[in-house]
């Protein structure tokens, strides 16, 4: 099978090494594993060297404690491990294909090979996943892949798997597109955008190994339980506003933040999440005015085709706001033109008895997120000094406070209640003590826990959170 990724591979001939030029930063900062190989070369001798991975390289070099000399290219070029056996001994190894280049490595064991494997698979292109892993079920589609649930037969956990048929990669544009977002997502590591594990390529498929979030998306959340409470709604922002802030420092513009691409990490929780779906992400090294638009989260400045850059992502982010605190997950055809066209939609956004009891600070936020001119939306860290975030804060903790009360109110009336259950037995009259002074008991103990927490709790003073639309668009 000759690889669809050998238009991303830098060309070397058949020269598999390179000599290794002076690098820019010491080597010894981009190894990710290192280790004595055996390796078969062209002559057919066995040579033991040692190696190092990097982020996209293979190095050689004589002995561990002499310098690497050598180096391959190996970020898409096709991994495949193997097991050759004899009447006495069995061997394991791994060879990397690139064209009609080929070079065998081999390894003193089978735990060896697994953890080699592990490493090259952050870098090359492995094969035979169905070896590795067990498809349960479809959980999902788009117009150019299926997404499965799946299990990696070796630690059991589970992963989503993005299938990409190979007849769909008819233009190279397409190929660009999928390399693209490998690049991307291997580039990136934070704890709320999906990591990519592993690229498998069979004769008929491209498979992408991603992390999977069992709670579903947040479109299917807000659809089935409503719109989330305000603080729940600013933990969710935040926690956005600061993958923007990573991606930012990434020189990486998303541009399709949506309801449908935030999974959940579980259906308790709404606001820890994964950022999946890097099909359209690119490299803001400049801005772009490529066309792409996802209706109802798409900014002006992408809808008319004009240059943009990372402020679309933080358009997207306002509508979200606004989705997850109306609990809508779909603009009126009215309100979407209205919103392109800058025309009155700040007099009708906040229409709705949902809106009643969100505070002025929540309306301004969305606002602020969703300004016409990209110039004047401010940028994921200026979002996040907002006082809406700092205020929800302390009413989350507000909450806390009285429901912890609530919990040593009724541990302690607990406690006052088997005391005097156990004190009592002795009378034989325990069911007219209980009926008479239980309710007394508990009410004394009550009142000593709020009294006690009174000035706490009057610590985090609440906010007015009626307002009317004027006083939102201040």
């Amino acid at each position: 099978m000759k690889s669809i990724f050998t238009y991303a591979e830098q060309p070397q001939g058949l020269l598999f090494w390179k000599e290794l030029e002076e690098p820019e930063t010491p080597i010894s900062s981009r190894i990710i594993h290192s280790g004595p190989l055996t390796e078969l070369t062209p002559l057919h001798k066995f040579k033991k060297r040692y190696f190092a991975i990097t982020k996209d390289s293979l190095l050689k070099a004589k002995t561990e404690s002499s310098e690497y000399t050598k180096v391959s290219k190996i970020e898409w070029k096709t991994i495949e491990p193997f097991i050759e056996e004899n009447e006495e001994e069995r061997y394991y190894g791994f060879q990397i294909i690139q064209g009609i280049v080929q070079r065998h490595f081999y390894v003193k064991s089978s735990k060896e090979l697994d953890v080699w494997l592990s490493y090259l698979s952050r870098v090359g292109i492995m094969t035979d996943i169905r070896n590795d892993f067990n498809f349960k079920k479809s959980i999902g589609t788009s117009h150019s892949s299926n997404l499965y649930l799946a299990t990696d037969l070796e630690n059991n956990r589970d992963y989503a798997i993005k299938c990409i048929p190979k007849r769909q990669i008819r233009k190279e544009s397409v190929l660009s597109s999928i390399i693209n977002e490998i690049t991307i997502l291997r580039t990136l590591n934070h704890p709320f955008i999906t990591k990519l594990h592993k690229v498998y390529e069979s004769s008929n498929y491209i498979h992408l190994v991603l992390d999977h979030a069992p709670g579903g998306n947040l479109a299917q959340r807000i659809q089935n339980k409503g719109p989330l409470p305000e603080v729940k709604a600013a933990r969710l922002i935040k926690n956005l506003l600061e993958v923007l802030e990573y991606l930012d420092s990434m020189n990486v513009v998303h541009r399709d933040i949506q309801l449908e691409n935030i999974f959940l990490i579980s259906e308790k929780s709404d606001s820890d999440f994964i950022l999946g779906d890097c099909e359209f992400a690119f490299f803001s090294n400049a801005e772009t005015n490529q066309s792409f638009v996802t209706p109802g989260y798409a900014a002006p400045e992408m809808v008319q085709r004009m240059a943009y850059g990372s402020k679309v992502d933080v358009f997207s982010v306002g509508i979200i706001l606004y989705f997850v605190l109306s609990g809508i997950t779909k603009w009126t055809e009215k309100i979407r033109n209205e919103m392109v066209q800058q025309v009155g939609y700040i007099s009708t956004i906040f229409c709705g008895s949902q809106w009643k009891n969100i505070s002025s600070d929540a309306k301004k936020m969305v606002l602020k997120l969703i300004r016409y001119k990209p110039s004047q939306r401010p940028s994921p860290t200026e979002a996040l000094t907002s006082k809406w975030f700092t205020k929800c804060e302390k009413k989350s903790l507000t909450e806390r406070r009285k429901k912890t009360i609530i919990v040593h109110t009724k541990v302690q009336s607990y406690r006052e209640y088997k005391e005097t259950k156990e004190t009592n037995i002795e009378t034989n009259n325990e069911d007219d003590f209980v009926k008479r002074g239980l309710s007394s008991k508990i009410k004394d103990v009550l009142k000593v826990f709020v009294e006690r927490n009174m000035e706490q709790l009057n610590h985090s003073k609440s906010y007015n959170s009626n307002i009317s639309v004027s006083e939102a668009v201040k």
